[in-house]
């Protein structure tokens, strides 16, 4: 399980939280990225926010900063907390971890893959409540019969799509 990090046992004082936020100009928007201890925790949008100095940010936020101008990154590497998820949930996210830059899976296939192949909506519920975008890349899952739903908004899906090369017939 590579990139994956459980956090089941409980910590005290020397848990180190911090948010980092960058501007991207592709979204148009700022990400923030919460991390405790360099492990990925939420990642989220906003239309504002107080930038961090990328240069000066953790190796994952440097790394999503790359990716979102265009640079072919694999923000897999980067451990994301799944601790509090259940096995369905762990299992589906990790399979969605999988899937390489510039391809697609659907729902029903992410379904069979972890061993659930009538759970596409299942699957789509787990993706709604991905608590870090980009690192756990939702965006490549679609329906067979087009984008699907994204948290983000499917005009983002369609921007973060267009920009690993993926055709826009989808």
């Amino acid at each position: 399980m590579i990139g994956i990090y459980f956090n089941n046992d409980v910590r005290h004082s020397t848990t180190m939280k911090e948010t980092e936020s960058f501007y991207s100009e592709y979204l148009a928007r700022f990400v923030s990225v919460v991390l405790e201890d360099e492990v990925v925790q939420r990642v989220t949008l906003q239309p504002h926010a107080r930038p961090s100095d990328v240069q000066d940010a953790t190796p994952a936020v440097q790394a999503l900063d790359k990716y979102l101008r265009g640079a072919n990154v694999d923000l897999s590497v980067f451990p994301v907390d799944l601790g509090n998820r259940s096995a369905f949930e762990r299992a589906t996210l990790q399979c969605v971890r999988q899937i390489p830059r510039g391809s697609v899976a659907t729902y029903s296939e992410l379904a069979a893959k972890v061993g659930s192949p009538r759970a596409a909506r299942a699957v789509g519920n787990v993706l709604h409540r991905n608590p870090a975008p980009l690192f756990i890349p939702c965006h490549r899952v679609v329906r067979v019969s087009g984008l699907g739903g994204f948290s983000w908004g499917l005009d983002t899906k369609r921007k973060l799509l267009q920009l690993e090369g993926v055709q826009s017939s989808i």
